[in-house]
C-alpha cells in the first residue's frame, strides 16, 4: 500500500522534470532565433516585404524560392495533386523536378493559406532554419557531454558559418539542421544500435534531402567515408549491418517520391553537367584562405587575395585555430578520440570533393569517376558547396577546442577569469567573419499589379498558356530576374507560363528562347502559336509600341498603374487567307483600359 504514494511522487517529479526540460529547450531555441535575427538585420524589420540577397547579384534565386514556397503550400492544400507539373516552362510536364523542390517549406504553408503572406513565409522559414542550425548543434554537443558553455558557443559557431550567410539568398543552402540531426542520429546508433535509432537516422536523412537535395546527396558521400568512426567495433556485428541496411531502406522509401521524379526527369531530358561547367563551379584550395567578408584581424596578404577569388570559403582563422586545438585535444583524450577522428575525416573528404575535377593525378580525376557511377552526382553543378561540410567540421572541432579549454580551466585556480576568457574567445570566433547589414530586395506590392492580375483571373480560362515579356535572352542570373518576377506574379493569377527559371532548363524552353530573340517577328509569333500560347503579358517599356506589333496580337487590357498590357494571340490565318505584310497595327476590338 505504501508504494502508491512513492509512485505518485516519482510521477510528479518526472512531469516537473520534463516540463523544466521543455522550458529550457524553448529558451535555447529562442536564444538562437534572436541570434538569427541579429545576424540578418534588418531582415526581421521588413520580413513581410523584402527578401535577403546574401551575396547574390540579383533577386532571381530568392524570387524563385518564394515561388517554390508558395507552390509547396498550394499543392499541400490540394493533397499534392499535380505536384511535379508546376506552371512554368509550359507545356513541358514535370517541371518542378528541374530545381530544388524543398518540400520541408510546407511548415510555412499556414502563412500562405491564411493571408497569402508569401514573402513572410519565406523569411520565417529562413530565420527558423538558422535558429535550428544552432539549436541542433547545441544538442549534438550536449549528447557528446560537452560543457554547457562549449555547447552554447558551438551552436553559435554553426549558426554563424560564413558560407551559409554568404549564401543567404539561396534558401536551400540555409538549413543545416538535417545534416546535424543525421550526424546526431548516427552517433546515437553507434552508441546503442537498435530499431529506434535506425529509424531516427532514416528520418533525419530524409529531412536533410527534403530541405536540400544537394545536401542529401553530398551528405551520403561524406558519411560513407567518415561514418565508420562513429560505429567502430560494432561494424563487426551482423546485427549492426542489418539495422544499417534497414535504415537505408527506410530512408530510400521516405525520399522515393522526390528521387523518382528527379530520376524520371534526368532520363527524359538526358540531364548531365559537362566537365567544363563542373570545373568552373568547383573550389580551388586558395578559396579556403579568404572569407566572404573581412575578418577582425586579417593579414594584408589575405585582404589582397580576396578580390581575386570567385569563391570565398574560409571559415575564419580563429575558428581554424580552435579546431586545431580541438583536434589535438580530441586525439589525445580517449573520450573524444573517435569524435575528433570523425570530424577530421569529414573535413578532409569534403575538402577534396569540393575541388571536383580540379583534383587530378596524372590527368585522372577521381571526381569524374564518381560522376559516372554515383547516382545524382553527374547532375550536381555547384561542387564548391561541399565546403559547407568543411566549415561545419571546423565549427564542431572548434567547439571541441573550447571544451578542452574549459576542462583544463576547471582544474586550476582562478577559473572564473579563465572561463570568461574561454567565453570571449568563443564569441570572437563566432563573430570573426560577421556579415554586414543584410542586403534586401524590396518585393513590389501586389496591389500595384492587382488590376491586370485580376483581369487575367476573371477573363482567361484557368488552363490558359501565357508568355510574359521581356523574355530573357542572356544566360546570367541577372538576365532572369524579370522572369522570376513574372513567376512571383503567377502565384496570384495562377496561369501557366511559358517563362521559367530553375536549376535546369528544358530543351523546349531553350528553343522558345532562341525563337524569341528577334521578337516581335514571324518566327517568334509562330513559335508561340505552336506552343498554344493564348495570351501575352508585356511591360510597356520592354517591347515596341503597339503599332510595331504583328496584327495577330489583339490588345485586350491596359493597366496604366502597373504599365502592363495584356494581348491575345489570334490563331494563324487559314490557308488561302491574306497574310498581313510586315508588322501592322494592333486590332482594338475588345480592348479594355484601366487607368
Amino acid at each position: 500500500m505504501s508504494s502508491r504514494p512513492e509512485n505518485d511522487l516519482a510521477s510528479r517529479q518526472g512531469r516537473r522534470q520534463a516540463w523544466s526540460l521543455r522550458r529550457w529547450a524553448c529558451a535555447e531555441l529562442a536564444a538562437y532565433l534572436l541570434l538569427a535575427i541579429v545576424a540578418t538585420w534588418p531582415l526581421a524589420r521588413f520580413a513581410a516585404s523584402a527578401l535577403p540577397l546574401g551575396t547574390e547579384p540579383a533577386a532571381t534565386v530568392p524570387l524563385l524560392n518564394v515561388w517554390t514556397v508558395w507552390w509547396n503550400a498550394d499543392r499541400a492544400a490540394q493533397l499534392y495533386r499535380g505536384y511535379w507539373d508546376a506552371p512554368i516552362f509550359a507545356p513541358t510536364p514535370g517541371t518542378f523536378a528541374f530545381s530544388e523542390p524543398m518540400p520541408t517549406t510546407v511548415v510555412a504553408a499556414p502563412l500562405v493559406w491564411f493571408g497569402g503572406r508569401r514573402v513572410l513565409a519565406y523569411n520565417g522559414f529562413l530565420l527558423a532554419a538558422l535558429a535550428l542550425n544552432g539549436w541542433s548543434a547545441f544538442h549534438l554537443l550536449r549528447r557528446l557531454r560537452f560543457r554547457w558553455l562549449a555547447c552554447a558557443l558551438g551552436g553559435g559557431l554553426v549558426e554563424m558559418l560564413p558560407l551559409v550567410h554568404a549564401e543567404l539568398g539561396v534558401l536551400q543552402m540555409v538549413p543545416l539542421c538535417g545534416i546535424v540531426w543525421t550526424i546526431h542520429a548516427l552517433y546515437a546508433f553507434g552508441r546503442r544500435p537498435g530499431w529506434r535509432p535506425a529509424l531516427g537516422l532514416a528520418a533525419a536523412f530524409a529531412v536533410t534531402y527534403f530541405s536540400c537535395a544537394y545536401y542529401g546527396l553530398f551528405l551520403s558521400l561524406v558519411l560513407l567515408a567518415s561514418g565508420g568512426w562513429l560505429l567502430g567495433r560494432r561494424l563487426r556485428r551482423s546485427r549492426t549491418w542489418s539495422l544499417l541496411l534497414a535504415s537505408a531502406g527506410v530512408a530510400l522509401l521516405l525520399v522515393a517520391p522526390v528521387v523518382a521524379a528527379q530520376l524520371r526527369i534526368i532520363r527524359t531530358h538526358d540531364l548531365r553537367r559537362g566537365k567544363e561547367w563542373v570545373m568552373r563551379l568547383a573550389a580551388d584550395p586558395k578559396d579556403y584562405a579568404v572569407t566572404p567578408w573581412p575578418q577582425r584581424l586579417e593579414p594584408e596578404c589575405l585582404g589582397a587575395l580576396r578580390p581575386q577569388r570567385y569563391f570565398r570559403l574560409g571559415p575564419g582563422w580563429l575558428k581554424i585555430g580552435l579546431a586545431v586545438l580541438g583536434l589535438a585535444a580530441g586525439l589525445w583524450r580517449p573520450r573524444y578520440r573517435v569524435w575528433a577522428a570523425f570530424c577530421a575525416t569529414m573535413l578532409a573528404v569534403a575538402f577534396l570533393l569540393s575541388l571536383g575535377p580540379r583534383l587530378a593525378v596524372g590527368g585522372w580525376s577521381p571526381y569524374e569517376v564518381w560522376m559516372d557511377w554515383y547516382p545524382g552526382l553527374a547532375q550536381a553543378r555547384n561542387v564548391y558547396r561541399f565546403a559547407v561540410f568543411v566549415q561545419l567540421a571546423v565549427a564542431l572541432l572548434a567547439a571541441l577546442g573550447l571544451q578542452a579549454v574549459l576542462t583544463c580551466v576547471r582544474r586550476r585556480a582562478g577559473s572564473g577569469v579563465r572561463w570568461a576568457t574561454a567565453a570571449g574567445v568563443g564569441l570572437l570566433a563566432a563573430a570573426e567573419v560577421l556579415p554586414p547589414p543584410q542586403s534586401l530586395f524590396p518585393v513590389p506590392p501586389v496591389e500595384a499589379q492587382q488590376r491586370w492580375i485580376g483581369w487575367l483571373q476573371s477573363h482567361t480560362p484557368v488552363d490558359s498558356l501565357i508568355a510574359c515579356f521581356p523574355f530573357p535572352q542572356g544566360t546570367g542570373v541577372r538576365d532572369y530576374e524579370d522572369t522570376a518576377m513574372w513567376m512571383y506574379w503567377g502565384t496570384y493569377h495562377r496561369r501557366r507560363l511559358v517563362n521559367g527559371y530553375s536549376g535546369f532548363f528544358p530543351a523546349s524552353f531553350l528553343e522558345t528562347k532562341a525563337a524569341l530573340r528577334g521578337f516581335p517577328d514571324a518566327a517568334g509569333l509562330q513559335r508561340l502559336q505552336n506552343l498554344g500560347v493564348g495570351y501575352c503579358v508585356r511591360r510597356r517599356a520592354e517591347l515596341p509600341r503597339d503599332g510595331a506589333l504583328p496584327q495577330r496580337f489583339e490588345l485586350l487590357f491596359r493597366d496604366d498603374t502597373a504599365q502592363v498590357d495584356v494581348y491575345r494571340i489570334q490563331p494563324a490565318p487559314r490557308t488561302g487567307s491574306q497574310t498581313p505584310a510586315g508588322r501592322l497595327g494592333v486590332g482594338n476590338n475588345g480592348v479594355q483600359e484601366d487607368r
